[in-house]
C-alpha cells in the first residue's frame, strides 16, 4: 500500500479477501463509487504490503488462507481505535457474529450480500469517520469517544471504556474537584461501580496520560481533578 499522507486518508478502503473473484469485484465496485481502495488476499500480504499510517475502512474475509481474519481484526484494533472494520464472512451463526464484534468489528456483513447494501454501510461509516477526523487537530486535546481515546498535541492516548468515562467527566470540570460519587454516578447502575473500583481505574488511567502532560491529582476530602 502506498504511503498516504494525513490530509490523503479520507475515502480509503482497505480490502482483505482471498477470493479473486470478489476481490476484483468489489475493488472496481468501490472504486467506481469514487472510494480508493487498496487490496490484498492474505493476512501475509497485508502485513507485509500495507501502511502503518493508513486510517479508513476495512473489509476483512474471515476464512482467509493462513491466519484468518478475525486475528487481523483483533490486531488492527490494538493499533487503530477508531477506523470503522467490517468483518465479511460466509459464517452467519450468532455465535460467529459475536465473535467477530468481540474482535473488534464495528458490523458483521454475511455472504451473500448485496453490493448497494455493503456501499450504503461504508458510506456510513466513512461518515463517521470524516467526523472523528474532522475533530483533530495538530494540537489542543480532542474526544474521541467512539474509541474511548483522546487526541492531544496530535498523538493518540487510547483508554479502557472506563478510564475514558472518568477522564471525560474530568476534562469538562478541568480544574475543579470532582467526587467519587459524581463519577460513579458516570456509569450504569447495573455495572455496580464502587469507591475502590474508581481509585483502581484513576490509578490506570494516571499513568496512561501522563505521557500527554495531564495529571489526575487528589483532592484530599473531595475527590480528583484534572490539571495541565
Amino acid at each position: 500500500m502506498q504511503e498516504l499522507e494525513q490530509n490523503e486518508q479520507n475515502n480509503w478502503i482497505c480490502i482483505i479477501e482471498d477470493e479473486p473473484e470478489i476481490n476484483d469485484a468489489l475493488t472496481t465496485y468501490l472504486k467506481n463509487a469514487n472510494y480508493r481502495v487498496e487490496s490484498f488476499l492474505s493476512a501475509e500480504q497485508f502485513y507485509e504490503n500495507s501502511d502503518p499510517k493508513f486510517r479508513g475502512v476495512f473489509l476483512v474475509d474471515w476464512n482467509l488462507p493462513g491466519e484468518p481474519g478475525i486475528n487481523i481484526v483483533a490486531k488492527i484494533r490494538e493499533k487503530d481505535k477508531y477506523s470503522p472494520i467490517f468483518m465479511v464472512s460466509a459464517y452467519s451463526q450468532n455465535e460467529d457474529i459475536l465473535m467477530g464484534l468481540k474482535a473488534g468489528a464495528d458490523d458483521y456483513i454475511a455472504k451473500p450480500f448485496s453490493l448497494d447494501q455493503l456501499l450504503a454501510k461504508v458510506a456510513n461509516a466513512q461518515r463517521k469517520l470524516d467526523h472523528i477526523n474532522s475533530n483533530i487537530a495538530d494540537e489542543g486535546l480532542k474526544l474521541l469517544p467512539e474509541a474511548s481515546s483522546f487526541i492531544k498535541d496530535n498523538k493518540t492516548v487510547s483508554l479502557t471504556r472506563r478510564e475514558y468515562i472518568i477522564f471525560e467527566k474530568l476534562f469538562h470540570h478541568q480544574g475543579q474537584p470532582i467526587t467519587r460519587d459524581e463519577l460513579i454516578l458516570c456509569f450504569d447502575r447495573d455495572e455496580k461501580m464502587t469507591v475502590r473500583n474508581i481509585d483502581v481505574h484513576v490509578f490506570s488511567l494516571r499513568k496512561k496520560i501522563k505521557t500527554s502532560e495531564l495529571i489526575v491529582e487528589t483532592v484530599w476530602g473531595k475527590g480528583y481533578k484534572l490539571a495541565g
